[in-house]
């Protein structure tokens, strides 16, 4: 049935439908008339466990891998990836899980359309016979992106004062190439009309954030003239925006306006969120994974230069301190963060702020010192190995600014004690350890003379002002789900264990009474129960079956023996079945009792599942 046969909205709720049973190829089918689905191509190029580490730092956990969950708040790792499986699952607090096709889409916030370009593009596969009714306005404006990029460039391979200016600035042709720099011209529409040429409208290249409507609306106009243009891309290497530093032809003929910024970025799109983006990230998380920690600058030349010079780790802000998108983002990555903002006040302001959030992820923060009124981009330019000497040796946040107060202020004069605490009390307040508050504390009495007690209580009162400023930015659970009970938590061991262990094992259990929380899963443990092929079973308790079946896995990695592991889930689950019948009785002859109503039936029937309870083994 074509898709043009749909109701309006029909589309939409049959899409969700098909990702909520994980059945794209239903969905596929809409979209190409392809006998083969590319969602199976995809899935056999692409391996689970290397796409994910993308997003997430990995490691080995048996036969699988684990990490903190990126969809919920969690210091112990629950969220398992299983290669052989080809399916990752949370077991912890958000209960989330799929292949890969769940995942890009959970993670990155996208429909099946653009997971399934996103994921294609990264595979290699290619999508034919698209029906262009069904092209989303994301992928749209990813289209218009790509080409936007692919002009700048060629522009730039045309304009030979702009690509000597790109020289000047120390930057290498096949950097310029690897990070897709580009030139817009002076020209009102140059953009525009070459976009235009491609088929895309003019307001479709005005919500890109590429072209600027005229006050009295009748034309549009290029946002980017004379600029030097840096592509800026998201985590899988689609353009989304664009960063464009003014230009100055040497020849004089064309002098920049008062007005007008030394850079002025893409602004919100439906595509690019300046919140959540990081220039160079698509290039740099695989060094980040490595090296386990990331080198954040302030501008789009401090981050080129950087990665040039061989920190390969490096990403840029774009001027701004960091988010809590952005710190979550590379906290899934690496466990340290080195920042090397400029020196102005603007720079320092953007560096505390970060600090202080990527404190609230207890990430690792260090400073990477530079010489006085240089940034990355002009270290590099002068002395590659000056850069890559000041990452090596970057300081931890608190002995850097600790070295710092000493230097600026007297530790002699109680004005210079209070300033010094004052610097460096806010960094140790932020600090995770106990043990490191401790030595900090230890070391600040020392150099200023006095009692700890006193810097404790000082630093007493920074923690508690410092909570209360965070408290609406630190990070939160976002998972939304409910507390597990023991119970539920017994319940999904015990089905667990039994799909790991089989018949072989199996049989033990299956004379018990047991109450289940959901219909799906008491229908599953009939299924064990009745030793049907598994062939035979429902397509939704085969799925429910695969994923117990990896939770076996993860869970034999830390159980001696799961068949006796098996008995006690059984026996604890079972005494919790009868201890919740036991407290709903009770319920029921508390309100019966109130209504002066007949209470020996259940009376009866309380002290039966008492006694049954004492002799349950």
């Amino acid at each position: 049935m074509p898709v043009r046969s749909f109701s309006e909205g029909g589309f939409e709720l049959f899409q969700e439908y098909v990702v909520s049973t994980g059945n794209y190829e239903q969905l596929t089918n809409f979209y190409f008339a392809a006998m083969n689905s590319p969602t199976e191509e995809i899935k056999t190029r692409l391996d689970i466990v290397d796409f994910i580490q993308s997003y997430v730092r990995l490691q080995k956990s048996g036969i699988n891998f684990k990490a903190n969950c990126p969809f919920h708040a969690e210091k112990t790792p629950s969220f398992f990836v299983s290669p052989s499986r080809q399916l990752w699952h949370c077991f912890g607090g958000c209960g989330e899980g799929g292949d890969i096709f769940k995942f890009v889409m959970k993670i990155e916030g996208l429909d099946f359309p653009e997971a399934l370009k996103v994921l294609a593009a990264r595979a290699g596969v290619e999508l034919k016979r698209e029906d262009p009714a069904l092209r989303s306005e994301k992928n749209r404006m990813h289209d218009l992106c790509e080409e936007a990029a692919k002009i700048f460039e060629k522009n730039l391979s045309l304009t030979p004062v702009a690509q000597d200016y790109v020289k000047s600035r120390g930057i290498a042709p096949d950097t310029a190439k690897k990070f897709r720099i580009g030139f817009a011209p002076q020209s009102w529409d140059f953009l525009l009309k070459a976009l235009i040429a491609k088929g895309f409208r003019r307001d479709e290249v005005e919500k890109a954030g590429l072209a600027v409507r005229s006050q009295d609306a009748s034309s549009w106009y290029d946002r980017f003239r004379s600029r030097i243009i840096f592509p800026i891309s998201d985590v899988n290497g689609r353009v989304i925006g664009f960063g464009g530093r003014i230009f100055q032809l040497e020849a004089g003929s064309r002098k920049p306006e008062a007005a007008e910024a030394k850079y002025i970025n893409t602004p919100q799109t439906l595509i690019y969120d300046k919140s959540k983006a990081l220039y160079g990230f698509d290039k740099a998380k695989d060094a980040i994974r490595q090296k386990n920690e990331a080198v954040i600058v302030e501008g789009y030349m401090d981050c080129v230069m950087s990665q040039q010079a061989g920190v390969a780790n490096t990403i840029a802000v774009s001027g701004t301190a960091l988010t809590p998108f952005q710190v979550k983002a590379l906290r899934r990555l690496c466990d340290s963060l080195l920042f090397s903002f400029d020196a102005d006040a603007a720079g320092d302001s953007a560096t505390r702020r970060s600090l202080s959030i990527a404190a609230q992820f207890e990430c690792a923060r260090k400073i990477v010192a530079i010489p006085s009124g240089k940034d990355p981009a002009d270290t590099v330019r002068e002395d590659p190995a000056r850069w890559l000497r000041a990452v090596e040796t970057a300081c931890p946040v608190v002995e850097f600014y600790f070295t710092k107060a000493l230097r600026e202020y007297n530790p002699a004069s109680v004005e210079g004690k209070k300033a010094i605490s004052a610097m460096v009390l806010a960094y140790i307040a932020e600090l995770a350890d106990e043990i490191e508050k401790g030595h900090w504390v230890a070391e600040l009495a020392k150099k200023l003379g006095i009692e700890e007690e006193s810097v404790w209580r000082e630093l007493r009162k920074k923690s508690s002002g410092a909570a209360a400023k965070n408290i609406s930015s630190a990070p939160q659970n976002a998972s939304g789900a409910h507390k597990v009970s023991r119970r539920e938590l017994l319940e999904e061991r015990m089905l667990s264990l039994l799909a790991a262990v089989g018949e072989e094992r199996g049989h033990t259990i299956y004379g018990r009474n047991f109450e289940f929380s959901t219909a799906a899963n008491e229908e599953l443990f009939g299924a064990f129960r009745a030793q049907t092929a598994v062939d035979s079973w429902p397509a939704n308790l085969r799925e429910r079956l695969e994923v117990l079946r990896f939770r076996g896995e993860v869970l034999g990695a830390a159980t001696k023996d799961m068949g006796e592991e098996l008995l006690i889930c059984a026996r604890e689950f079972e005494k919790e079945c009868v201890r919740e019948k036991l407290q709903s009785i009770a319920a029921e002859i508390e309100k019966k009792e109130k209504g002066k109503g007949d209470i020996e039936p259940l009376l009866k029937d309380f002290h039966e599942l008492s006694g049954k309870l004492k002799i349950i083994v």
